[in-house]
């Protein structure tokens, strides 16, 4: 009797608004759970930006291990290194690094793929208590949490879950903020409305702007359109007042990274080889054009999302829902974000009134649009559904369900058979990756263990544009030039970002001349045995399928010359830097001296020139052959350092192989000397004849991590002071 009660119960449960949508919410978990299992299932080498992240992660780890600051610290793997997590979001691997050092006994690539797969699996939920916490009904709640990770485009980088996955563009820091934006707008609304505690919308929003930059942009201009949905001008002072507070507690608690970012951002690359649809976007008509195709929401499948976005538009204007400010926010919400998302080619030079908007992926605010789309989609669904109630009596309740059942599976079945499709791909391909791992296993292993028995070099496996991609340098659907850098090793492959100065330059690198191997120190060369190695490669050793050769470098470091002065902007450091680069001018070991600004703050006693300048006649007449410089005697390598002794001849430089920053603490024979920028963006100092001794020491700014801990005290503070109700004063 007992148990036909609570079937009963549950059976009525079901009926009503909160259990259809918890019913909703849990099949979409379900859903995703299941087709997204081979995520953690199948353990395999990533192959997309998740290489950047993983060894972003490991790095932090034992930067953390050795009690130094794992917020700032010197990358070496990537790109002839650079300090990333000075400049790029780094929460979500900070995150990682804390709880593998809480539970050892799981490694961080583990980790790595559980907390992605956590986080898609239960997006659904954020969507729904975003929802709610909006002011939405149970119905509407549960329709955009099962609609919300449905979502299909062609690699656009926004909320559809091909950004994430392992098949994907592996934007795992763009996931934490995904998932965090809702609740950060939802919290930031419900105190903007109804005047509570502000820790919970500090909170997420610090984990937002910490995990993805843009979507922080996102967040913070979303919040300044909440403050005008309400038309009276005494509420809209009251929000601005409130959000004012809320701006200036999330400046506080993440300062420790945005200052130094800001302070340094003279030395952030911003890339001639980046596609320019990243920074400028596509423009109202292509846009527009890929809206009404289906392309934003529903790429390579029947449009039922697309259909069900412009009919939930529908539903709230004919309605005249909009005259609801939760309502009337989906609309401006949607509008707002898909209008920003035009871009440059609509909007030209009125976007320079955001700020640092030339420094913004303007392409990723795709992800704002996405956000409404799926509120509006389950907005006008529930709708839909109120109407169809008030003509349910008129029919069968069993002919109703029917109808309900054929139109839910007319609209929806074409999203989750292409969801199930491509997700299905994404299993076999990683299954395919991980068989072909465990047969060149071996293999793969002896070549690791021989390289960490040589000296520190860089590795060459080819590049993405060269021969990197080819099926002889693939394991599975991995190129060996991913692989290795996720072993640890420093490679010279693929870059995974292009914020370093130097980045576009060695994107030139032609591996027909020994001059550029001995400028990247590029030490050893992977070839497979079908191919035929240089006349300057020495054989180390033969593998199964591979061959190591080595490559004579002068290592880590060289003496060089430094001819001449060039300075400029820092917008127009490619061009010298290129000119020099294909002139004879490394093949002699002359390295300019690089000033960035409007005029150099050193002349050195050399030719001062401006970058836009320089040219083929100036850089042969700086080609001069000099003199024996000296020789390295040794060298090593560390954490965030390099050690190296050597011998001087005569005055000249010694140049570290590696991208010039403001971090870099130089020491020569144990006094700190002031360190200079060498094309092509290296990092040098002054040197005299003699046997010396220099350390080159990456250190992040002292004021980093007390801005850090003053972060989370306020933070805490906030938890216990702020949840009470905000004066009405404010």
């Amino acid at each position: 009797m007992a148990k036909m009660t609570k079937i009963k119960f549950l059976i009525n449960f079901l009926k009503t608004q909160k259990g259809i949508a918890l019913s909703l919410i849990f099949f979409a978990i379900v859903f995703n759970a299941v087709f997204l299992w081979s995520e953690i299932a199948t353990p395999t080498f990533n192959f997309n930006d998740e290489v950047l992240h993983l060894i972003s992660t490991r790095e932090a780890s034992s930067v953390l291990q050795k009690s130094q600051d794992p917020t700032d610290f010197w990358l070496p793997q990537i790109g002839l290194g650079f300090p990333s997590f000075h400049y790029y979001q780094h929460f979500p691997h900070l995150f990682l690094t804390i709880l593998n050092h809480l539970l050892p006994l799981l490694s961080l690539s583990f980790l790595f793929d559980f907390t992605r797969y956590l986080l898609l699996v239960l997006f659904p939920i954020s969507i729904f208590l975003a929802m709610r916490r909006f002011g939405f009904d149970y119905l509407v709640s549960g329709i955009s949490a099962l609609i919300s990770s449905l979502l299909s485009t062609n690699a656009l980088y926004g909320i559809d879950y091909g950004s994430y996955i392992w098949r994907g563009s592996g934007l795992y820091t763009q996931l934490w903020a995904m998932f965090f934006l809702p609740l950060a707008l939802a919290e930031i609304y419900h105190s903007l409305t109804k005047k509570t505690h502000l820790f919970w919308a500090i909170l997420f929003s610090t984990i937002v702007l910490l995990s993805n930059l843009t979507y922080g942009y996102i967040l913070f201009l979303s919040a300044i359109l909440f403050n005008f949905l309400n038309f009276n001008k005494k509420e809209i002072i009251s929000r601005l007042k409130i959000s004012v507070l809320i701006f200036l507690c999330l400046g506080l608690v993440t300062s420790y990274f945005w200052i130094p970012f800001f302070l340094d951002k003279t030395y952030l690359n911003r890339s001639i080889w980046e596609a320019s649809f990243k920074y400028d976007s596509f423009g109202i008509f292509k846009v527009l054009t890929d809206l009404f195709k289906g392309n934003l929401l529903d790429y390579g499948r029947f449009p039922s999302l697309t259909i069900l976005f412009f009919l939930g538009i529908v539903m709230l204007i004919v309605l005249k829902r909009y005259k609801e400010e939760n309502y009337r926010l989906l609309l401006l919400f949607t509008i707002f974000w898909l209008f920003l998302y035009f871009g440059r080619p609509t909007w030209g030079p009125l976007l320079n009134i955001l700020p640092f908007s030339q420094y913004l992926y303007l392409h990723r605010f795709i992800g704002g649009f996405h956000l409404g789309a799926i509120m509006i989609i389950g907005a006008g669904l529930a709708l839909i559904i109120e109407k169809a109630q008030e003509w349910r009596k008129k029919i069968p309740s069993y002919l109703f369900l029917i109808l309900t059942i054929i139109i839910s599976l007319a609209f929806l079945s074409p999203v989750y058979i292409e969801r199930i499709k491509y997700y299905s791909q994404n299993s076999q391909w990683r299954l395919e990756s991980q068989k072909a791992f465990s047969i060149e296993k071996n293999e793969l292993s002896e070549i690791e263990k021989t390289l960490n028995d040589l000296p520190r070099g860089r590795i060459y496996i080819g590049l993405p544009s060269t021969w990197g991609n080819t099926y002889y340098y693939k394991i599975g659907f991995v190129p060996l030039y991913a692989i290795f850098p996720q072993l640890g090793f420093d490679t010279f492959g693929y870059t995974y970002h292009p914020l370093a100065f130097s980045d576009d330059i060695r994107l030139h690198f032609d591996d027909t001349k020994p001059v550029q191997y001995n400028l990247f120190n590029i030490r050893y060369v992977l070839l497979h045995k079908t191919w035929a190695p240089a006349y300057y490669y020495s054989k180390i050793k033969e593998f199964e399928n591979y061959i190591l050769y080595e490559v004579p470098t002068t290592g880590y470091f060289d003496l060089v010359d430094a001819p001449a002065v060039f300075y400029g902007k820092t917008s127009d450091f490619y061009y010298p830097n290129s000119k020099w680069f294909f002139s004879a001018l490394p093949e002699l070991k002359q390295h300019p001296i690089l000033e960035l600004g409007e005029k150099p703050k050193k002349t050195f006693g050399l030719p001062v020139l401006p970058f836009q300048k320089v040219d083929e006649k100036i850089l042969s007449e700086l080609s001069l052959i000099q003199a024996e410089r000296g020789r390295i005697l040794k060298e090593k390598v560390d954490l965030n350092k390099y050690l190296v002794q050597f011998e001087a001849n005569r005055d000249c430089y010694l140049m570290l192989k590696a991208n010039y920053h403001p971090g870099w603490q130089v020491y020569l024979d144990y006094e700190k000397v002031e360190p200079v920028m060498l094309t092509p963006g290296f990092i040098g100092i002054k040197v005299t004849p003699g046997i010396h001794q220099a350390l080159f020491l990456y250190h992040p700014p002292s004021y980093r991590i007390p801005l850090l801990i003053l972060g989370i005290i306020i933070l805490f503070s906030i938890s216990f002071y702020g949840k009470r109700r905000i004066p009405k004063t404010i």
